[in-house]
């Protein structure tokens, strides 16, 4: 089920980052861009990465940076293909100020049934942009990387998507969390579970967990899935109170402190 679940994950995040830029295929990866947000690696990055027979690292590399660089743009993240060894990448990458991010790959195996918090809604992010907006920048970018007024004018761009339902816990006008469900073909996977630090934040991230799971249950999906790094404990726990089990490893790896090219 491993390689299942993470080439599953892998698929889905090609398809979230389309939402936002372009793509074009070279011959050691998938080139994602876009000028609008070149400051989020998410939309700028490299994926699917593989090394050809007879091919090698450093070949792959100069191939992005060049395709990148003639468009005056930072490749921010480069992400394995399913079969790709890692290895090879980790040290080559690692001097050229690149950073290994380790993710766990997360599957739910059981609907848990699951009491909302009493006090508060869980709304359409749709329906609450200015609230949903103001979530990043009161309460940061979850996973998702770069400036957070950045993030949350993409994040916002991303709304009018079919596949994609977002939401906010909201309480007194106020978002104290948001989470959402990404469906592609017969699989959903859980985005941006992301919530305010405080002492109900265990219990705002149940009720948002149980109300984007309520949604995948009347989809009839398949599986759902969810990725986290690898070193998050408190999402983890949170989805193995909700039913996801861990099934599988991966690695990407992330620019640090990125330039971008004069």
């Amino acid at each position: 089920m491993q390689s299942s679940t993470i080439g599953s994950l892998l698929r889905s995040t090609q398809a979230y980052c389309s939402q936002l830029c372009e793509k074009q295929t070279l011959d050691t990866g998938i080139a994602f861009y876009s000028e609008r947000f070149g400051d989020l690696p998410e939309v700028n990055q490299f994926r699917e990465v593989v090394l050809n027979d007879g091919g090698s690292v450093s070949q792959a590399f100069q191939q992005a940076k060049a395709w990148f660089d003639a468009r005056n743009l930072t490749c921010h993240r480069w992400a394995p293909a399913l079969d790709t060894p890692v290895e090879p990448l980790r040290d080559f990458l690692a001097e050229r100020g690149f950073q290994a991010r380790p993710l766990t790959a997360m599957t739910l195996t059981e609907w848990v049934p699951t009491e909302p918090e009493p006090n508060l809604r869980v709304l359409p992010a749709r329906a609450m942009r200015p609230i949903y907006v103001q979530s990043f920048l009161d309460f940061g970018t979850g996973h998702d990387q770069g400036p957070p007024g950045v993030l949350a004018s993409a994040q916002n761009d991303r709304l009018d998507d079919s596949q994609l339902d977002m939401f906010v816990a909201v309480s007194q006008k106020r978002a104290l969390g948001r989470g959402g469900l990404y469906q592609v073909g017969d699989f959903g996977r859980v985005i941006d579970l992301c919530v305010e630090q405080s002492p109900q934040q265990d219990a705002v991230a149940r009720t948002l967990l149980a109300h984007v799971l309520a949604l995948a249950k009347r989809l009839t999906l398949r599986s759902v899935l969810v990725q986290i790094d690898r070193d998050d404990v408190t999402r983890r726990r949170w989805f193995e109170q909700a039913g996801f089990v861990v099934d599988g490893e991966f690695v990407e790896f992330e620019l640090h402190n990125p330039q971008r090219p004069s």
